[in-house]
């Protein structure tokens, strides 16, 4: 992807992250509105991909099956049931493990860019995201709906400086000078 369109991205996502931070309370109620039809839309998207493959093979119909009934499940229980829970399980807790899973992803993917000279963001943006599952996770029972719009807001903004790094870095090639054994920032 290109680096422009890259940065206009980071700079959509951050703009929604500021907009979640300064008003937390309405985009958690507007979110817990609109996640269940989501949910429930995407599961029936991996359900119809199943029904609808031309090669059905066992192992390619199973684990994409798996999914859109854990959606579909997920997407009823929240309308159904509860907004705040999926099944048993309390948003929050769900979110959690999304932000600490989502960090170590981050930390995972950025042992290729040690050299960068924006390797402070890509770090930061990881930690941030393992540091606020890590609040949320441990503080699961007493989290408030406007604590969780504060942690959805910084964790975008984080996604933002993640992908705005990617994005600076493909501005300046570093890639292309690694492969040619130059120091990037330099």
């Amino acid at each position: 992807m290109n680096w422009k369109v890259q940065t206009v991205l980071a700079g959509v996502m951050a703009a929604l992250g500021l907009y979640v931070l300064f008003n937390p309370v309405t985009v958690t109620g507007l979110v817990f509105g609109v996640v269940p039809w989501l949910l429930l839309g995407a599961g029936a998207i991996y359900l119809l991909g199943v029904i609808f493959r031309k090669r059905r093979r066992p192992i390619t119909m199973i684990l994409p099956g798996l999914v859109g009934v854990f959606l579909v499940y997920a997407g009823l229980s929240m309308k159904l049931g509860d907004p705040r829970t999926v099944g048993p399980v309390d948003v929050s807790f769900i979110l959690s493990l999304l932000l600490v899973g989502g960090g170590i992803a981050k930390l995972a993917s950025i042992a290729e860019v040690r050299k960068s000279r924006y390797f402070p963001a890509f770090l930061g943006s990881g930690v941030l995201s393992i540091v606020m599952g890590l609040v949320v996770l441990f503080n699961w029972a007493a989290v408030s709906d406007g604590f969780l719009g504060v942690v959805l807001g910084l964790e975008l903004i984080a996604d933002a400086a993640f992908l705005g790094a990617f994005a600076f870095r493909d501005k300046d090639n570093e890639e292309h000078k690694e492969a040619l054994g130059l120091t990037p920032g330099g």
